[in-house]
């Protein structure tokens, strides 16, 4: 996810009387406030929806206290500046929403908790903060849809945290954090923007790319039959999600109304070396490696819950007149338990940019809003002796969903039903699709290097996402050649994302250790 050699974020250039018109995180903007009319997106209509209304949650650890008038001032100059964070939704005589410029009463989007609010004794105070933000009051809608909560509070990795909450509607998670990152400046170079990792420059060679190659063409008819094939496998196995087929009832899938539960946030530390090493060991890209200890970490937790498990009682054999209680018993028992876990449906969905600039954008011509498309991924359930053998299989999936517009296909199908049917129609019909899935999965880039939020370091980013309907989410977050690997769970569903999460970070070290004995 990283490289030696990082490119620089584009400062987002405004034009706003009375600023400097050189501050960074400030997104152009010519008219006066409440002249200026933007329809919301399709994506932003469904995202307003009861059934999917879904904020982004966002920790950001800091290195020293937070002074929180210097940080009302900076977001003044800043994010408030960016239309989406200074408007409001309006709806006109059509039925059409547009987004609407207004004044914005920064008090009224900055929130510092009383000491009462935070739990002394937890260790993991400012995670189980953020997710009691889960069940917090549904946004004033006469305000822009967002705000900062501050804790001035120690934790394990911070001196004090600042917690964004951001209604999904105003946009992706490429858009807010590219915005949150123009807004950062590098604590190496305070004048620059933080570095991230550069854009992938895979693709046809200079000989292949000659016009009149014939290998040229070969690849390109080649590519596009794979393409075609790839699609129409994809789409039709959305298609099925949308006819109703579920994914297997195990301890980690939830049901209808699971969105509006109680949350748990969970963390760790793992180290993006340790996924170059297994990525490298396979030939495959750090999203492969996280798919692989996912879909790993995942099948052990079953295994440790295997009695939860919905398994016929007439194939039990631990009380089988032959086995009764001895070790036969057992091996049998855990045979027939790792059989049914191999056939188990296991899926996730992800939300993929679709924008023709792969990566962070920057720049204010860069397109804002909900640019996304849904991608259906399965789990390898199957229990594999080999730990690498979990990422060789992620990867031929991933390939699969990169040979697809399948991502394309769900965000062009998505505006087309909406058009036709109507916002909460559509909004229904994804909702029964997700509700069927077990999980999301999520993967955002950071900075390569060290940056600071209006002069103070940053020194971690935690991200999630409330409000969709599946009682489990997985993010992993790099920054400064780390990653952070973000479990989030419904409390009633999944008890113990603890012991989830560790899973995950021993499939990774098992992986880790399969690796460097191949080398040696």
């Amino acid at each position: 996810m990283a490289s030696e050699e990082g490119i620089r974020l584009r400062a987002i250039r405004t034009k706003v009387a009375d600023t400097d018109a050189t501050t960074a995180g400030r997104d152009a903007y010519d008219g006066e406030i409440g002249q200026e009319m933007e329809p919301v997106t399709p994506a932003g209509r469904m995202f307003m929806q009861p059934n999917l209304s879904c904020c982004i949650v966002c920790i950001i650890g800091f290195k020293n206290g937070i002074n929180v008038a210097a940080m009302k001032k900076g977001l003044e100059e800043t994010i408030v500046q960016h239309k989406r964070f200074s408007s409001v939704m309006k709806q006109d005589e059509n039925g059409s929403k547009y987004w609407v410029r207004t004044k914005v009463n920064i008090d009224d989007h900055i929130v510092v908790p009383p000491a009462s609010a935070i739990n002394p004794e937890s260790s993991n105070k400012i995670e189980d903060y953020a997710a009691e933000l889960a069940l917090a009051l549904p946004f004033d809608q006469s305000r822009p849809l967002w705000e900062l909560h501050i804790l001035n509070v120690k934790s394990a990795d911070a001196a004090a945290s600042a917690i964004f909450r951001i209604h999904h509607s105003l946009g992706d998670g490429i858009s807010i954090m590219s915005l949150f990152l123009a807004s950062t400046r590098s604590v190496s170079n305070p004048i620059s923007l933080p570095s991230v990792q550069p854009l992938s420059t895979e693709g046809l060679n200079s000989n292949e790319r000659r016009a009149g190659s014939m290998y040229y063409y070969f690849s390109l008819f080649r590519w596009t039959c794979i393409t075609i094939w790839c699609t129409l496998v994809e789409v039709g196995k959305f298609l099925l999600l949308l006819l109703g087929v579920k994914d297997s009832q195990t301890p980690l899938k939830g049901s209808i109304g699971v969105g509006r539960l109680a949350k748990s946030i969970s963390t760790a530390n793992i180290g993006l070396d340790d996924m170059r090493i297994v990525k490298n060991a396979v030939g495959g890209t750090v999203n492969d490696v996280f798919l692989g200890i996912v879909s790993s970490g995942i099948r052990r937790y079953l295994q440790q819950h295997a009695d939860k498990l919905a398994i016929h009682s007439s194939n039990n054999q631990g009380n089988h007149p032959v086995y009764g209680g001895t070790k036969e018993a057992v091996a049998a028992r855990i045979s027939i338990q790792d059989k049914c876990i191999d056939v188990l449906r296991i899926r996730a969905t992800s939300l993929v940019n679709t924008r023709t600039q792969p990566g962070l954008p920057g720049g204010s011509q860069a397109r804002w809003g909900n640019s996304i498309g849904y991608v259906l991924t399965p789990l390898c359930m199957k229990k594999h002796d080999d730990p690498l053998d979990y990422v060789r299989k992620a990867k031929e999936t991933i390939d699969r969903k990169k040979c697809s517009l399948e991502a394309i296909f769900t965000y062009w199908s998505a505006q087309l039903i909406l058009k036709l049917v109507g916002a909460e129609a559509a909004v229904n019909m994804s909702y029964n699709a997700l509700v069927h899935t077990t999980l999301a999965l999520s993967n955002m880039i950071g900075p390569l290097e060290e940056a600071m939020f209006f002069g103070n370091p940053i020194t971690d980013i935690v991200p999630t996402v409330f409000g969709q309907p599946q009682a489990l989410c997985i993010h992993l977050q790099s920054y400064m050649g780390k990653a952070k690997l973000v479990v989030t769970v419904a409390k009633d569903i999944i008890p113990d994302p603890d012991i989830l999460l560790q899973h995950i970070v021993y499939s990774l070290e098992d992986m880790k250790q399969a690796a460097c004995a191949r080398t040696h």
